[in-house]
């Protein structure tokens, strides 16, 4: 699959949904059946729509909790890394987001390198 700028926008609509919603419906609706979901460039990778769905919901935002800008850096057959601007209140964290599409256009591989400014 050749990753476009209106794959990844999709893409990004959807996590973003799940983001603000914290259902498990629209968390599943990101990730293929058997992703990788790397909550930092270290961390052992959440596998899979239950260990996914678990631990997102585990360490969830609140609902409007955060402002969030992002562009593409880059595209490159099924990949994409996107530069992120997370902002709570009274913390803002700069991500690069690397991910590895399914033919279907959901995330097969997700991770997030972050930095608190």
């Amino acid at each position: 699959m050749a990753t476009s700028a209106a794959t990844v926008a999709a893409w990004v609509d959807l996590y973003r949904a799940a983001w603000l919603s914290n259902d498990p419906d629209d968390i599943r609706a990101a990730f293929a059946e058997d992703a990788e979901y790397r909550d930092g460039p270290n961390s052992e990778p959440w596998v899979g729509h239950a260990d996914i769905v678990e631990r997102w919901l585990a360490q969830q935002d609140a609902p409007g909790d955060t402002a969030f800008e992002w562009q593409p850096v880059a595209l490159e057959a099924d990949t994409a890394v996107i530069r992120c601007l997370t902002t709570y209140p009274g913390r803002v964290f700069d991500n690069l987001w690397v991910l590895r599409f399914a033919d279907d256009g959901r995330a097969r591989e997700f991770t997030d390198w972050y930095i608190e400014r």
